[in-house]
């Protein structure tokens, strides 16, 4: 990889070192965010259950926006959308701090929610435009390398540090983090972002990529079947975590850090072996290992201290096989040409259809938990049946 970097040249090379730093910020934020947001909604006496609605919520006021994201990117305008994934990120910490209100605490996930949206398009788009086809699948593992790392050991700290400085200052200081990181790697951008030419835009082309969002052939149905059900499955339960192991078992902080951390060590250790895997067997196959996987990472959350961070590798572990497995079979159903469009109409079908999961998912654990993570284990299950309709199509990759 050495002798190939030399392809890029003073500019493109200082670009790719920013975004590097950019994702150790984003490691660190995104993990600051999930781990302590609910445990925060926790301690000022909402519930998992509140914590659910807070969730949909959100979810249902900023999918509208994915359209115009990708709009915006595609007609050069990524350095300004990776600055807003970073200040939706710092803000999405610093918001609930000092405007604990249910309203403001929605607005906190959607801006969490927004960041995310924000940041993988826009990167990759600056990747596509400065990054040669030789390098691009190994420049990508170091992205994932780099954000798995420091979103592994961010709650591991975090998780020690919560009883000293309490959730509210831990929020605060993590989004100032993530403030000044964004500002900074915003203006290196401006300096070295020569490559990102701006196109007019056009309400036209804007109405037409809303119109996009809700349309697909019927020959990626199967697919778009298994991103709905997997997506709406996993949304009952994994955002909820971390409150449900607050309120429910009653775990520690340091616990439910470790816990996070296993997550994240788990995907960073098995994270090129499942790319491996998945060259080897197909992406049909390798889904299915993933949601087998998960189904048995979900039944573990039951078993007891210790014996529950087996829950956690095996949820990592079924992660790090989503990852390449679902990238690979969205570029070969269509191809490298149409990938883009592909890709935003199975993460729009994902997201309108999992709004009210979360929802769902807080109401029946106030019910009974199990009753919960029984009905997402059957539909991980069921996601599998789609997947062997489009066995076939995948063999020549």
């Amino acid at each position: 990889m050495m002798n190939n970097i030399k392809l890029l040249d003073s500019d493109k090379k200082t670009t790719l070192f920013i975004l590097y730093v950019y994702t150790l910020i984003r490691g660190a934020g995104r993990a600051s965010y999930m781990f302590l947001y609910s445990l925060y909604l926790i301690s000022i006496g909402y519930s998992t259950k509140d914590l659910g609605l807070i969730m949909t919520l959100a979810a249902a006021s900023i999918v509208l926006i994915l359209p115009i994201v990708g709009y915006l990117v595609d007609h050069g305008w990524s350095s300004e959308m990776l600055f807003l994934s970073g200040i939706s990120m710092a803000l999405s910490l610093i918001v609930p701090v000092l405007y604990p209100s249910f309203p403001f605490l929605i607005l906190s996930y959607a801006l969490n929610l927004l960041s995310l949206y924000l940041w993988s398009p826009s990167r990759n788009k600056i990747i596509g435009l400065i990054i040669p086809p030789v390098l691009m699948g190994r420049i990508y593992g170091v992205f994932a390398l780099l954000f798995n790392s420091s979103r592994t050991i961010t709650p591991f700290i975090l998780g020690r540090l919560t009883e000293v400085l309490g959730y509210g200052s831990l929020m605060l200081w993590m989004g100032f983090f993530s403030l000044v990181g964004s500002i900074i790697v915003y203006v290196c951008l401006l300096r070295y972002g020569n490559t990102l030419t701006r196109t007019p835009l056009n309400k036209l082309d804007l109405v037409s990529s809303y119109k996009a969002m809700f349309s697909f052939d019927r020959s990626v149905f199967p697919v778009l079947l298994f991103a709905v059900i997997d997506r709406f499955s996993w949304r009952l339960w994994y955002p909820l975590l971390n409150a449900y192991f607050k309120e429910y078992r009653l775990f520690d902080d340091a616990v439910i850090g470790d816990f996070n951390t296993l997550i994240g060590l788990s995907m960073l250790v098995s994270s090129y072996l499942a790319g491996s895997i998945t060259d080897v067997i197909k992406p049909t196959k390798a889904l299915i290992i993933y949601e087998l996987i998960g189904v048995a990472g979900l039944l573990s959350i039951n078993l007891s201290y210790p014996y529950i961070y087996l829950s956690a590798l095996l949820i990592g572990f079924s992660v790090a096989f989503w990852i390449p497995a679902y990238n690979t079979l969205i570029t070969v159903m269509y191809g490298v040409e149409k990938v883009g469009r592909l890709r935003v109409l199975a993460d729009s079908a994902r997201n309108v259809t999992s709004i009210p999961a979360p929802q769902i998912g807080g109401y029946l654990m106030s019910v009974n938990p199990w009753i919960t993570f029984m009905l997402s284990a059957f539909l991980m299950l069921s996601a599998i049946i789609p997947l062997k309709k489009i066995s076939i199509d995948t063999n020549s990759t």
